[in-house]
């Protein structure tokens, strides 16, 4: 049964990245601490995302490094701190590492129900803010998305540079967390099987997601995903 619920939790986590374009971590992260230790569903997490940005890119075609040109302070600081993540990944205890995704939930989830609009100079400091707190969140935690998305609404992006930065940046960010988790030596034999079954159902349910989501009003969707981030998140710190 045990396989069941993970397959079921792979699945869910891959749905909501297939329907909104992020938020797997935000799912998957809560739902996985049952089964892995944290550290070890930070790792698979990282290692799936390079899989379900690709078939997101697949079907959209969105990856460009024309998208990337107005963003690459922030893309770098991205890159530079996920390396220092996910050092820290390597040293944290399994608690501390929990309650920093239950605080990057909580922010998503007041971003999502309040659509903070505060206004922000789209600067080079800003830039690198965004970037050093999404690198962090990325490599301690696979959670790299709620100060990008924070950021581009501030700036307030039109609709098409928000889906394109947020689709090209985070491939960026996934391929370099596999770099820096190959670097760090924190691949292990005894997880391949785990990255292997979690990536496949992952997978699915990412399909899944871009075939429904065009036909699913968003906004319900997106309060049905508020819903189910509160749950965890509270799930989290009991």
């Amino acid at each position: 049964m045990m396989f069941v619920y993970i397959a079921l939790a792979a699945l869910l986590a891959g749905l909501v990245k297939g329907t909104s374009g992020f938020g797997s971590s935000l799912v998957a992260l809560p739902l996985l601490t049952i089964f892995y230790d944290t550290q070890t569903v930070v790792i698979i997490m990282l290692s799936f995302n390079v899989v379900l940005n690709f078939l997101l890119h697949f079907e959209h075609k969105t990856f460009s490094f024309e998208h990337l040109k107005g963003i690459s302070v922030l893309t770098i600081f991205g890159v530079i701190f996920t390396f220092v993540g996910i050092y820290l990944l390597g040293n944290l205890d399994g608690e501390v590492i929990k309650y920093i995704a239950f605080v990057l939930i909580v922010f998503a989830i007041l971003n999502k129900v309040f659509s903070f609009h505060i206004n922000l100079k789209d600067t080079p400091f800003m830039q690198a803010f965004t970037g050093l707190f999404s690198g962090l969140g990325n490599g301690i935690a696979s959670i790299d998305g709620p100060p990008v998305v924070f950021y581009l609404t501030s700036i307030k992006a039109d609709k098409k540079k928000f889906k394109s930065t947020l689709a090209s940046y985070f491939m960026i960010l996934a391929i370099m967390s596999v770099v820096g988790l190959i670097l760090t030596s924190q691949y292990t034999r005894d997880m391949l099987f785990d990255l292997f079954f979690v990536g496949l159902f992952a997978s699915i349910g990412t399909l899944i997601g871009m075939y429904i989501s065009s036909k699913l009003d968003e906004k319900k969707f997106d309060k049905y995903v508020v819903v189910l981030l509160i749950a965890l998140a509270i799930s989290m710190v009991l």
